[in-house]
């Protein structure tokens, strides 16, 4: 008996050819298995097809979605062969995302017995480089820039040995024939880096992703130096540790969180700080971003150096720089750094992942390195090809095809040019790897965001994107009560919206929210939480005590560049400038961040109440109380954990007594840990179901699946 089998899902780049080879020769089965576009297409002949079917579902790393066996003519095969691929098949690939190096290989990277001794781009077809360095599908060495890597007797010998861990590994490589490391300073490249670090200097590495800047973790003056390189204030750099006890001496680390920081895509992972490293690498926060090595250059620094700074080698709001040039171009501009690099191109531009344990889940705050382009099962009413475009804030892009979501990876802000052109080149990048040709398009709502003027098409509000995004996720259907809080999105009716309840029973409707307050318009408003504070005080009748107080008020009386806005996102820039914790925001969220820290420092709360006025939340009210509260015999950080309680009593008290028992939390304010398990715990309590972003980030970089979601539902 003959059958032809069409497999598809995760079949490539995992070593799937060979283990099916090695479950055929076992089983005395003959045929043959190729790569067909995305997919694996199967021939096999003998008596035990059946358990031959039931071993290849289960081959280890492949995420197989589906098994299609038909009959075939039978055949004279000799033996059972791994033969040429075919570039054309019908359906859409699964491009396997950029995993960290296996233990296997870092043990004979290790090993000075071992000819791939300090190897520095040792993989096997578990682990190593995938979609950073596919030019086209399917995924097949001469389809890869390793094409440009002529294997030597040895690779070649073990590239066809079915014995060999490295059988069809399209990464093989060697000392003799591999890419090569150069170094800016004269010696072994991976020496000279070495010395550099441990002497206190700066390094920029080219990793899988693009390059990053290396430095001592533990050296004060180092830090500041690469802040300087990169323009960079306050906001905490990551850190790479070699093994994850050494974490453990600086963060505390759940069982989660260590299960994601070991796991293949090693995230960075936001831990609870235990212990400072030098003061300029986490600053005032009270976590730390901590990850571990994704790569044998990585690996080898961070063993002979500690923990190492490992920050995108990148002037801050610009892309990740991936190509050689520009990193040289780079250090003649700025200077300060040496430069480890190779000769093996990065195809696209990846940052490391980032991610969060809040309410018992690991929340992506980034989705890129280790996830990217992995597809989102989502339900689809029409059966059409999307595009949608996201925003223009942490940018991040969505195809959708048969009920599948590809999210790409972030691309930063796309008011930088550089990060426009970076995005509208993986938007052609993706597709084309996919084979998907859109057929409808979708973007924000927003009339002035560059991302909507990619392609005509539909518009969806951002709050409502945001919402669909957990529905997509989670594959909700029916009835559905959302919160969405954030700092910005534009509302239908032409305010800026933040702190929304909204209700869906299959179409979106705002329901709710936090009453408009009228603030200064622009940019510096947004980073100004003094100035937002001004206007919130303004607007409870207060009097402002900041340097910006007769500007608030002349412009606020006459409307000058000023918006109404319900935003949650101000509202707690707000209530942090007032308490006197952070009045600007050098990065994003950093006034909001710093109002977390103080509560979660809190002995107590101070009891507060956000309040319904004329159906809406007044929080023109809750500043009056909290400005009372401050000027009164209250602690800060008691004011702080008070807010944050208040703002999760009135999610529930909302909620309290309505038949409506699915509720959804989403936008960038639940990145905050405290609030969010507030709400969470609170509405669970009262019999909730309760679901929040999981696999897309709950920020702006996840609105691009709820909009896809929903073009294809609606």
């Amino acid at each position: 008996m003959t059958k032809k089998y069409t497999v598809t899902g995760l079949v490539q780049g995992i070593g799937f050819r060979p283990e099916v080879k090695r479950i055929a020769d076992e089983l005395g089965i003959k045929g043959t298995v190729k790569n067909s576009g995305g997919a694996a297409e199967i021939t096999a002949s003998g008596k035990q097809l059946a358990e031959f079917f039931m071993q290849i579902k289960n081959i280890p790393h492949a995420e197989i979605d589906n098994i299609e066996a038909v009959p075939a003519p039978d055949e004279d095969f000799d033996g059972f062969r791994i033969i040429g691929s075919d570039s054309e098949a019908e359906g859409v690939p699964v491009i396997p995302a950029d995993i960290a190096t296996c233990e296997r290989c870092l043990a004979e990277f290790d090993a000075p017995s071992n000819r791939r001794f300090r190897h520095p781009f040792i993989s096997c077809t578990a682990c190593g480089p995938r979609y950073s360095i596919i030019d086209k599908i399917p995924y097949d060495r001469c389809n890869t820039v390793m094409k440009d890597f002529a294997l030597c007797p040895e690779c070649g010998r073990e590239y066809i040995d079915i014995s060999d861990i490295r059988c069809h590994a399209q990464t093989i490589a060697c000392n003799t024939c591999g890419p090569r490391l150069s170094y800016t300073l004269p010696g072994d490249p991976l020496d000279e880096a070495a010395k550099t670090l441990k002497a206190g200097g700066i390094a920029a590495i080219k990793d899988i992703g693009g390059y990053h800047f290396a430095c001592d973790a533990n050296n004060a003056d180092a830090a500041e130096r690469v802040r300087r390189i990169k323009g960079r204030e306050t906001k905490p750099f990551a850190v790479m540790f070699n093994r994850g006890a050494e974490i453990k001496k600086y963060a505390f680390v759940s069982a989660l969180e260590e299960k994601t920081l070991t796991s293949a895509a090693r995230p960075i992972v936001l831990l609870k700080k235990k212990k400072d490293l030098a003061a300029p690498v986490c600053g005032m926060s009270g976590s730390i971003g901590a990850f571990l090595p994704c790569n044998p250059v990585q690996y080898e620094l961070t063993k002979r150096c500690g923990a190492l700074v490992m920050t995108s080698a990148n002037l801050s709001g610009q892309p990740i720089v991936t190509d050689n040039d520009t990193i040289f171009e780079l250090r003649e501009k700025v200077g300060g750094f040496e430069i480890l690099s190779h000769d093996r191109d990065i195809l696209t531009p990846l940052d490391d992942s980032v991610c969060r344990e809040i309410a018992g889940k690991m929340r992506m705050i980034r989705r890129a390195r280790g996830y990217v382009p992995a597809p989102l099962e989502i339900d689809a009413a029409q059966d059409i090809a999307v595009f949608a475009a996201g925003g223009d804030l942490k940018a991040s892009f969505c195809y959708a095809k048969d009920g599948r979501a590809y999210m790409s990876q972030y691309f930063g802000d796309l008011e930088d040019a550089g990060a426009y052109e970076v995005w509208e080149n993986n938007v052609e990048r993706l597709g084309r790897l996919l084979g998907i040709e859109p057929e409808k398009y979708i973007s924000d709502l927003h009339p002035g965001y560059i991302s909507g003027r990619y392609r005509e098409g539909k518009r969806l509000q951002h709050h409502y994107a945001h919402m669909a995004s957990v529905m997509a996720e989670h594959k909700l259907s029916g009835s559905a009560l959302g919160f969405i809080f954030d700092g910005t999105g534009y509302g239908e009716d032409g305010c800026i919206w933040g702190g929304e309840i909204i209700r869906y029973d299959g179409r979106f409707r705002r329901e709710s929210g936090l009453v408009y307050t009228e603030l200064l318009g622009g940019d510096e408003s947004a980073k100004n939480s003094a100035l937002t504070a001004d206007c919130f005080l303004i607007s409870a009748g207060l009097e402002p005590a900041s340097g910006n107080a007769a500007l608030a008020k002349a412009a606020l009386e006459k409307h000058i560049n000023t918006v109404r806005s319900s935003s949650m996102g101000r509202l707690f820039d707000a209530v942090s400038a007032i308490l006197g914790i952070s009045g600007y925001n050098t990065y994003e969220g950093e006034s909001a961040i710093m109002l977390e820290l103080a509560a979660e420092r809190a002995n107590d709360s101070y009891p507060l109440e956000l309040r319904m006025k004329n159906g809406h939340w007044d929080s023109a009210a809750l500043i009056r109380d909290i400005y009372d509260a401050k000027n009164g015999s209250a602690a800060i950080n008691s004011i702080a954990s008070g807010f944050h309680r208040a703002i999760a009593n009135a999610v529930c008290g909302y909620v309290n007594g309505q038949d409506e028992k699915t509720v959804i939390l989403s936008g960038g304010v639940f990145a905050n840990k405290l609030l969010t398990e507030l709400c969470a715990d609170g509405l669970e309590g009262m019999g909730c179901k309760v679901y929040l972003n999981e696999k897309v980030p709950t920020n702006d970089g996840g609105i691009a699946l709820g909009q896809a979601w929903h073009i294809t539902n609606h």
